[in-house]
């Protein structure tokens, strides 16, 4: 069975929605960081993700030549196809670039849901981050029917390169070679495959659009793109704010009594399991997985996503961080501009994470390195 993905990075009724505007942008291919951040990258300078195999390559599937770095603003998804007039009516919208169509789903991975793109490896590539980008071994990979993973799932569920993986959609199992682990720069989203591919496995067609409008406002963006697609589609912000001078969140800082019951609960599971995508307790949790369920306890929803987890709240300087603050990281190598991270300031220099496979939940020392910000969780008034 087929699973639309379904995003909810607006509407959660216990935080606040972001105000984005144009101003200090991070860009495709932008690599300054906020001060008190650590070191910055930059994404022209690391190298592109290994593949499988590039001498085992065809020729069977031609795919176009990077073109340029295409922005990306917000990811719009619905449950049926998209209309061709109505992404014709999103490519008409004041300050849209560019609108690239793709095919989402969420399916059966080696016995693992994950989200799921298919996309034309000619077009999307100009929208991927930088190091992929560039890369025609990968895109010529997933033209010949290949699956490139996240960097986080294929390392974390240690997806080996050159190992099969059995994808199950709605028209049966199909066993695709792991190409490579880059991440996709859409946010949540932990594979991409051909359209082909996905036209295969009973994707819906043409689903999915990835907006690109570098100079827009955001917010205002995203009231255009509801009035045009409808409130039936889902749409998550994927471009960032950067510096500290972010716009803040609306509504209030999360009170200092429910801060402690949200740490009580997170220490509750120190000791317990790192596992890719956990979200349960005493079993095992991810980074992000974490941190929504240690809300939750106290009472309040947070995204489940580390990127949108970004949003939840008031971009803070680290140096003025409080006692639960969320601390967030752009560490993935294959997409240095995502946000990939995140862990709860405890004070004193001090937090509590999820770290990776092969670790458990614990406090570390906080890390400044490639750290991109603070976020001081909002709830709405």
């Amino acid at each position: 069975m087929v699973f639309v993905v379904a995003f909810s990075a607006f509407g959660s009724p216990a935080w606040a929605e972001p105000h984005p505007g144009a101003e200090d942008r991070r860009s495709a291919t932008s690599s300054t960081l906020p001060s008190g951040g650590g070191a910055s990258t930059d994404a022209g300078d690391s190298p592109s993700p290994p593949v499988a195999g590039k001498e085992r390559l065809g020729r069977g599937s031609q795919v176009a030549p990077f073109d340029e770095s295409r922005s990306r603003e917000y990811f719009a998804v619905s449950a049926t196809s998209l209309d061709s007039d109505l992404v014709d009516r999103v490519r008409d919208i004041d300050g849209v670039r560019s609108v690239e169509v793709v095919d989402a789903a969420r399916i059966r991975i080696d016995g693992v849901t994950m989200s799921v793109l298919g996309v034309d490896p000619s077009t999307f590539r100009n929208y991927a981050p930088t190091p992929s980008a560039k890369a025609d071994e990968i895109w010529q990979g997933i033209a010949e029917g290949r699956i490139a993973l996240s960097n986080d799932a294929g390392k974390q569920r240690d997806l080996d390169l050159g190992s099969t993986v059995a994808m199950a959609g709605a028209r049966g199992t199909v066993d695709k070679e792991v190409w490579t682990h880059a991440t996709s720069g859409v946010a949540g989203i932990d594979a991409l495959i051909s359209r082909e591919s996905a036209g295969e496995l009973g994707f819906p067609s043409g689903n999915g659009l990835v907006v690109s409008a570098p100079d827009t406002d955001l917010w205002q963006l995203r009231e255009d793109l509801l009035e045009v697609l409808g409130s039936d589609v889902s749409l998550q912000l994927l471009a960032e704010e950067s510096g500290t001078d972010s716009p803040d969140a609306d509504g209030e800082p999360v009170g200092g009594a429910v801060i402690e019951r949200m740490i009580a609960a997170a220490e509750s599971q120190l000791g317990v399991p790192y596992v890719w995508g956990g979200t349960t307790p005493g079993e095992g949790f991810d980074c992000s997985g974490l941190v929504q369920w240690a809300f939750r306890q106290a009472g309040v929803e947070i995204p489940r996503v580390t990127h949108d987890q970004w949003w939840a709240g008031e971009h803070v300087d680290y140096a003025d961080a409080r006692r639960g603050d969320l601390i967030f990281w752009r560490s993935d190598p294959t997409a240095p501009d995502y946000i990939s991270h995140v862990a709860i300031y405890l004070g004193d220099g001090r937090m509590l994470e999820a770290p990776r496979t092969g670790d458990v939940v614990k406090v570390t020392d906080v890390r400044t390195h490639k750290m991109a910000g603070v976020v001081r969780v909002h709830v709405a008034d």
